[in-house]
Formats: structure tokens, C-alpha cells, sequence
């Protein structure tokens, strides 16, 4: 990289201005609300848009349950139970039932946040057990990635995965959004098949029913409780915030967090609250959170006029402890005295001490990994199933079809307009001798608050010059630096599509090295573009293809495409939609999408993973559909790991 990112805070400020204007346009929408009718239809407007962002599969009879053990604590018996939310899949979790029972019992489904111990996490015990021993009937979940349900365990390459439960759900995560699946998804449906466990429960009674967790735990808290009708009480701890607050905090999510086409739909986190309104919902945070509290609040408060025009103010509270990030004891006894005053429970609850022994006591499995079984499958075993069902059923495309469907899918169809040019200050680079490289440099606006930076090599003085062919270079970071080194006969000029080169980011937790981290800038500003309907993908091939159109309206005759690494699949993208690209060549490209995806492990970052793309079509494809149309010449691949293989 040459580190000249001169618009490093460009990505940051465009969805910046994104979202504020979504949340000025939901605001208007909420203060319109004026009667009961208004606030319900409201309400059932926004449980169908996030419904349709969940796309959960069917539940139609009592997931398959194995008890495996119990274990006695002396408020409680603790029941260790698998169950199974798809055919092979087993999803490991505590049953907390209360001793003396005299009648039906309220439930709660506590859903673990990030703790790599999941269910057996210290604090989280103390809740289930605090809950147990005031009479509820509990049952915590391990997530998919933690406690008992690693995913990574003996796979190669996976160091910097197995173990770190985030990373697990982040390089599953991008997989699945290959194949049109949103991990997220997949945690919904461990939890509610969960809940559908809990309520065939004959201690339970149905019409008392609880979900509360924190962090992550608190996200889906969040979203089950919007995705069900079940749930008479819930308290989401340490997520709620507002997307609006997330994005100018520069804050990225776990991939389970960014819920596909949300802010297209013009859903804030408000709106999952107020999808079963009035429901009975505290909303707990902390004054320290990253999540940012300033959000919780301007949340409760449009969630509060919506259920005082359901008759039912008194319905939504919310209490903001002191502490940073975590289920503290204060916002646990918040939650405790919640439940039992919406349950008639006791609302003060003594928590007891939470030694259990040994963590091996606990676990509902021999050797504490269902992975260690036979019988249970990954979740990446299921993406290879998918891979293998939606090659054989893609359906074949002509050059001209699949041009033409893959520029629909990825939002590109029609013509793309001549994008306006500032003339930019010339680039002096160093070559690594005395000689120096120089580049005029034009800043094209392909859309609102994104300047897309063409840097011509070789040429003098100012204005774009008159050129009969030139070569439009798509690079892996950054043109300047890769141009230098690169042997070209001809014109050429590099462009830097959006996150790359002269935009790369320098925000959410920049340094050298985070490029392609599991948290870093790419992924961030990706996982924007994936609630806004969109990807990074997509955006870089519109940015590209609006140079193509500035230098056809500049003159040029003959426009090539090239491309490297990242920018080979931009590049790759480009030339089958646009009519004007004469010839491409790539360096360092994938194979395919397939690749990444039935690798246990990949290095491509899910920028490059355009949603449910291999439901349509796959690189393969499109290469050859290219080739059909120009001549097009692939220097050498790079495999899953991002390293050359020839």
C-alpha cells in the first residue's frame, strides 16, 4: 500500500449520510402516527419487513430432543439436553427446572452473548439460576461457535478462527451469504426451536413466557422476540442501540447483527421492538457500553409514543446501569424485577452462589464438542450440501442472459450515467530508483458522496487527454503502488473504486494490517452495504464501470478492462455488463465463488461475496460468458487462502 488514502473518511461519511437520512424519513413516518389504528398497522408493516429479512425456515413439528444427564444445585435440577434444530444438527443447552413446583411455572429462553463458554459462562449461570430459584423454568443455549457447539475444531488454517467465537460466526457467516443465507438466520432458528422445546414443557406455562440474554445474547433477544408471537415478556441487554449511532460510532457488528436488506426496508432496531407491540419489553443498557446509550434512549422514547398510542405506555421501560459492557448485576435485578411483575413472580430476587464444580459436570455431551460425534454435522457441512444442490440446479445462462441477470441481481441494469469529473493534482510515486512516476489524477462522482479516483500513467500536463485505447486497472489495494511494478504495453490508468487505494479507510479501528481482519474496515462498510440491499461488490462494479463510461465520453476508442486479486473480480463483473469493454485481463484471480465457500476456511473477504450469487451463477461462468464476448486472459489464480497457485 502506498498509504495514500487522501479520502480515507469517504466510505465513513457516505453511510453516515445514509443512515441519517433513513432515520429522518422513519421519524417522519412515526410522527404521522396519530391513532391506535395508525400505531398497529405500523406494527405489522415492520414484524412483515423483518420477517422477510429472516426468511426462517418452517418448524413444523417438536425438534428431536436427547436428555443426556442432570446434575442437582440446590435451588434447581439442571437437565443437560441436546436438541436438534435440523436433521444432524444438535444444539446443546440447559434445562433449569425449579425444585417444589406447585403449579405451572413461567419459562424464560436465555440466549448466551459472545462468552466462548457459552452456556456454562459464569454470568450467565448466575441468571438462569437466580431465574430457576425464584420458580421459572429456564433453558439456556449454546450458539452455534460456543460452549459445546465449536465449528473450527482440527481444521487447518483455522488458528486465528477456532476458539474465537465471532471469528467462527464471521467466516461461516460469509459463506452462507454465498448461498442466499444469513447467519443470523440460523441463530433465530436454534432459539426458537429452542423455545418450541421449552413450551412442550409440562411444567411450563405457555401464557408466561420470557427471552432476555446480553450482547450478542441481547441482539437476538432482539430479533426473536420480533420474529415470534409467543414470547408475553422480553429484556434485550447491552445491543440496543440505533444502526444511525452504530455506523457514525464507527462500530462494527458480528455478521449475526447485520441483518440483509434491514435499512433498505427502512427498519431501525427500534422497529423490532415495536413488531409484537405492545408486548411487555425492557430495554437495558449501560452507560459505558460501545453500544451506544445516546441511541437506547432516543429508541425507547419513539418506541414509547407507539405504545401509548396502543393504550399501553406502561408496557416498554428501559434502565441504563453504570458500568461498561456486560449482564451486571445491576441490569440482571433490572430484568429480575421486570419479569416478576409482568409474570407475578417475586420481583427481588437473592442470586446464588454460582460454583457448580467442575465445568465437565455440565456438559451435555462426553468429551464437551458435539463436533466430536459422528452424528453431528457443521454448519459448514450443510453450506457443501447447498454448494452441491445449487450447482447441479443453476440454471445454464447465454452470455446475453446472464449479463443481463447478473446485472439486475446486483442492482446495475440500465444505462450508467456519465459520472461528473474533478480534475485532480497530479501524483509523483517513486519506482524504488531515482526515476519517478507520475499519474494525472481525475476524481469521478459515480454517486453522491463517492468519488471514484482514475489515476492515468505517464502522461502531462492537465485535462484528459485524447486517447484512441486505454486500460482501466482494477487493483487488489491500491493502483499507484501495483502500476509502478507492472509491465504494460499501452495506456493505462488505475482506478480506485470505493474502500480501495485513495478511499481506503482509515476509520473503525484502522491500521496496516486490517484490511482483511475479521472486524476491520472492508468487512465494516461491506456489512453496510448488506442492510442497505446491497455490497461492496456491487458498488465497486458500478464505480468501475462509471470510469468506463467517462472515458468513452471522453473519446477513447478502445477501452480494456484489467484486474488483480480483488479488483480481478470487479473487473471480471464489469466487462460482462457493459457493452464498451473490449478485452479483459486478470492477475491473481479466484476460481470461483465455490471455492471460498466449500473451503472450511478462506481468506477472501466477504466484500467480494455478492448475496445468494451462487444461486445464479459462479465465476466460471462468467469468465467464459467474457470470453465469449472479447478476448480475456487470466494471468494466474490465487486460491482460498489468497495465495497464487499458478
Amino acid at each position: 500500500m502506498s498509504g495514500r488514502s487522501i479520502y480515507s473518511n469517504m466510505l465513513q461519511e457516505y453511510n453516515v449520510s445514509r443512515i441519517r437520512q433513513m432515520n429522518l424519513e422513519r421519524a417522519a413516518r412515526i410522527n404521522k402516527l396519530q391513532t391506535q389504528t395508525d400505531a398497529e398497522s405500523y406494527c405489522l408493516e415492520v414484524r412483515s419487513k423483518i420477517s422477510g429479512c429472516f426468511n426462517l425456515p418452517e418448524r413444523r413439528t417438536l425438534p428431536e430432543v436427547k436428555v443426556t444427564g442432570s446434575y442437582e444445585l440446590p435451588e434447581c435440577r439442571v437437565e443437560k439436553t441436546i436438541f436438534f434444530s435440523r436433521p444432524g444438527f444438535p444444539v446443546t443447552s440447559l434445562l433449569y427446572l425449579p425444585k417444589h413446583l406447585s403449579g405451572l411455572a413461567p419459562a424464560v429462553l436465555f440466549l448466551c452473548g459472545h462468552a466462548q463458554d457459552g452456556k456454562n459462562n459464569s454470568t450467565y449461570m448466575t441468571c438462569c439460576r437466580s431465574l430457576a430459584k425464584a420458580g421459572y423454568v429456564v433453558l439456556a443455549v449454546d450458539p452455534a461457535g460456543q460452549g459445546e457447539r465449536y465449528q473450527f475444531l482440527n481444521t487447518a488454517h483455522s488458528d486465528g478462527v477456532n476458539g474465537f467465537c465471532t471469528r467462527e460466526h464471521n467466516m461461516v457467516g460469509k459463506q452462507l451469504n454465498l448461498c442466499g443465507e444469513f447467519f443470523g438466520t440460523w441463530r433465530a432458528h436454534d432459539a426458537l426451536c429452542g423455545l418450541d422445546y421449552l413450551l412442550s414443557r409440562p411444567e411450563v406455562d405457555t401464557s408466561r413466557v420470557g427471552v432476555t440474554g446480553n450482547s450478542g445474547g441481547g441482539t437476538m433477544t432482539t430479533f426473536v422476540q420480533a420474529l415470534d408471537y409467543r414470547f408475553t415478556m422480553a429484556a434485550p441487554s447491552c445491543y440496543v442501540t440505533s444502526w444511525k449511532r452504530n455506523i457514525e460510532n464507527e462500530i462494527p457488528a458480528d455478521v449475526e447483527q447485520i441483518p440483509p436488506g434491514i435499512l433498505d426496508a427502512g427498519c431501525e432496531m427500534g422497529d423490532f421492538i415495536l413488531a409484537f407491540a405492545p408486548r411487555p419489553v425492557i430495554l437495558l443498557g449501560q452507560q459505558k457500553d460501545f453500544f451506544d446509550p445516546r441511541g437506547l434512549r432516543e429508541t425507547y422514547e419513539q418506541c414509547r409514543k407507539v405504545y401509548a398510542l396502543l393504550g399501553a405506555e406502561d408496557n416498554i421501560r428501559m434502565a441504563i446501569g453504570p458500568d461498561p459492557h456486560g449482564y451486571s448485576e445491576t441490569n440482571r435485578k433490572n430484568m429480575y424485577s421486570f419479569f416478576g411483575e409482568i409474570s407475578g413472580m417475586p420481583v427481588n430476587i437473592e442470586e446464588p452462589e454460582i460454583y457448580c464444580g467442575a465445568p465437565e459436570n455440565l456438559w451435555c455431551t462426553p468429551s464437551g464438542q458435539v463436533a466430536d460425534h459422528p452424528e453431528s454435522k457443521s454448519i459448514h457441512d450443510f453450506v457443501v450440501d447447498k454448494l452441491d444442490a445449487l450447482a447441479a440446479s443453476r440454471p445454464e445462462l447465454a452470455a446475453d442472459e446472464l449479463r443481463r441477470t447478473l446485472a439486475a441481481r446486483l442492482g446495475l441494469g440500465g444505462t450508467i450515467a456519465v459520472p461528473y469529473c474533478r480534475v485532480l493534482r497530479h501524483a509523483v510515486y517513486s519506482n524504488g530508483v531515482p526515476s519517478k512516476v507520475v499519474f494525472s489524477r481525475f476524481g469521478l462522482e459515480t454517486e453522491p458522496g463517492i468519488l471514484t479516483v482514475l489515476k492515468l500513467r505517464k502522461t502531462d500536463g492537465y485535462g484528459f487527454p485524447a486517447l484512441d485505447e486505454l486500460t482501466l486497472y482494477a487493483p487488489h489495494q491500491d493502483s499507484a503502488t501495483e502500476l509502478i511494478s507492472l509491465a504494460w504495453d499501452g495506456n493505462i490508468a488505475g482506478v480506485d473504486v470505493r474502500g480501495i487505494g485513495e478511499s481506503m479507510a482509515q476509520t473503525c479501528d484502522w491500521n496496516e494490517e486490517s484490511f482483511f481482519a475479521p472486524y476491520g474496515r472492508d468487512y465494516h462498510y461491506n456489512s453496510c452495504a448488506l442492510m442497505f440491499g446491497s455490497s461492496m461488490l456491487a458498488d465497486r462494479v458500478r464505480d468501475l464501470l462509471g470510469a468506463v463510461a467517462f472515458c468513452k465520453a471522453n473519446g477513447v476508442k478502445e477501452i480494456k478492462l484489467a484486474g488483480r486479486g480483488l479488483g480481478a473480480i470487479t473487473a471480471a463483473v464489469a466487462a460482462l455488463i457493459s457493452d464498451d469493454v473490449k478485452a479483459l485481463t486478470l492477475f491473481d484471480a479466484p476460481e470461483s465463488w465455490d471455492m471460498m465457500a466449500r473451503s472450511r476456511v478462506t481468506f477472501w473477504p466477504q466484500s467480494m461475496m455478492p448475496p445468494g450469487i451462487l444461486q445464479l451463477t459462479d465465476l466460471p461462468e462468467i469468465y467464459q460468458a467474457v470470453r465469449e464476448k472479447m478476448a480475456l486472459q487470466i494471468i494466474n489464480f490465487m486460491d482460498e487462502l489468497l495465495q497464487q497457485k499458478y
